[in-house]
């Protein structure tokens, strides 16, 4: 147990918050392609601190493209292994996060994570005056989308969601990269370097994951991002997520729109007949 317990932030501590949360959000919202060499390093390191044998890595240019691919493999199942994408968040994320949150007053590791997402703090939510998160969401939209064109090759659901269900963007994780970045180089609290190491890592150089006891399968960011007011996915009449190969994802405010909503609006974007 930690012997140093911090209770506040001195003045000099809080103005450094904007630039991490600065630094985190133009991580999360990166639509550079990736680092093949780099991100497989960073793959077999993630597998190493997670105590898992190094896996077989493969690269695609989308999900959709990788699910594809590996659908064409007989007993796909049994070469891909189990799913240990929850088991890596407990044993490297939440054990870092846990670790962080031992050596500060509880009611500060509420507020600073509060902070770190809302810089207007203390916050509510208003009709006027929204919740909005500093940091974007996609949501489920890229699942649903997914969902919905795996359904279309008449899967089998169990199958659909083995894939779905392991789906992870690191750069999601960007609000506790920014706890854990402020907390470790601010704060200079005790962390395990190599499991932080791995995560920022992995938040700042992959795009999407699945992670297979047998096999990693990554996928290149996204080529195209786009967000609402309130920071939620969002584009209207174009896709608001898009891979280079094209896989697109409709999003209408963070939700996932149907096809019959889709039509509706080009419908209602046509100019009147004369």
């Amino acid at each position: 147990m930690p012997k140093r317990i911090i209770t506040e932030l001195s003045d000099e501590q809080q103005a450094m918050l904007p630039i991490y949360r600065d630094k985190w959000r133009s991580i999360q919202i990166s639509t550079e392609s990736i680092e093949q060499e780099k991100v497989a390093a960073i793959i077999k390191a993630a597998y190493a601190v997670s105590d898992y044998p190094e896996p077989e890595i493969l690269f695609y240019s989308s999900p959709m493209a990788a699910i594809e691919k590996i659908l064409t493999i007989e007993n796909f199942k049994a070469y891909l292994g189990r799913d240990i994408h929850i088991k890596f968040l407990k044993r490297v994320v939440h054990h870092l996060l846990h670790g962080i949150k031992q050596q500060l007053d509880e009611h500060l590791f509420i507020r600073l994570r509060n902070q770190v997402q809302h810089p207007e703090f203390p916050y509510y939510s208003t009709e006027s005056h929204p919740l909005v998160s500093y940091f974007p969401y996609t949501g489920r939209c890229l699942k649903d989308q997914l969902i919905t064109d795996l359904d279309k090759l008449e899967l089998e659901f169990t199958d659909i969601s083995y894939f779905t269900n392991n789906l992870t963007r690191p750069a999601e994780w960007a609000i506790w990269g920014c706890m854990l970045d402020f907390c470790i180089l601010v704060l200079n609290l005790q962390h395990d370097k190599k499991k932080w190491n791995v995560v920022q890592e992995l938040m700042q150089h992959c795009g999407f994951i699945f992670q297979f006891e047998k096999v990693c399968i990554v996928c290149d960011r996204p080529c195209k991002l786009s967000f609402d007011e309130e920071n939620i996915l969002h584009a209207e009449g174009e896709p608001a997520l898009q891979f280079a190969d094209g896989y697109s994802v409709y999003a209408c405010h963070g939700r996932h729109p149907s096809q019959e909503e889709r039509e509706r609006y080009y419908e209602e974007q046509e100019p009147d007949s004369l």
